[in-house]
């Protein structure tokens, strides 16, 4: 199914089969091509929580506002950002096998590195805070269309309690929450949604 399929056809799914299974194989092998998606310096900052215990998904529902596919969809990801990807030496360490992989030189790696540094350094929390809303979306687009490429079904949550899930899941504040996404077998097709016409969402050189 090609992607501009997927995207014409998908939709929200919201209720699941309890009893569909999804192993533990398969999500690793959507997290690790969604980690292939785009990311500033390549800092590598998105992280993934799965959450596939039936009674912790439970726990789930009124952090959820009762949302009763989180409980029960095969598996929620609590789609995270990391602060700590920001720091100096988890910036150099990426470049430096990156030029042990043979995909740019020494001068390079340094240069590439340097550059990433001293970008997040003038950064402001608020600044970081976008930085990794941005990456982790990113990386969710790419799980939400593999999951469905693989005939399985979807909704991303942003309706949640942030602190409630922190604190449930002891989440530290190293980690910025972006969103969820429960990943199973609907059993009820979602309901078809309106989008504008493209003439409506675009506009060339300025905005009027």
């Amino acid at each position: 199914m090609s992607v501009k399929n997927i995207l014409e056809h998908r939709n929200s799914v919201r209720h699941y089969d309890p009893d569909y299974k999804i192993s533990p194989e398969l999500l690793a092998s959507f997290i690790e091509s969604a980690s292939k998606s785009p990311n500033g310096n390549n800092v590598q900052a998105v992280r993934y929580l799965i959450i596939d215990d039936p009674q912790i998904q439970k726990s789930l529902l009124p952090i959820a506002f009762n949302q009763q596919q989180v409980a029960d969809a095969s598996a929620v990801l609590v789609m995270l950002g990391d602060y700590k990807a920001f720091q100096d030496d988890n910036i150099i360490q990426i470049h430096e096998e990156g030029f042990q992989a043979g995909y740019f030189d020494e001068s390079l790696r340094d240069y590439l590195a340097n550059a990433a540094i001293g970008y997040y350094a003038s950064k402001s929390d608020e600044d970081l805070r976008m930085e990794l809303t941005r990456d982790v979306s990113l990386a969710a687009m790419s799980l939400v269309l593999l999951v469905n490429e693989a005939g399985l079904d979807t909704i991303t949550m942003s309706g949640y309690d942030s602190r409630q899930l922190k604190e449930t899941l002891n989440i530290s504040e190293r980690y910025l929450d972006v969103m969820l996404i429960a990943i199973g077998k609907g059993i009820k097709a979602g309901h078809r949604t309106v989008r504008h016409e493209v003439s409506k969402v675009i506009y060339r050189n300025i905005l009027t």
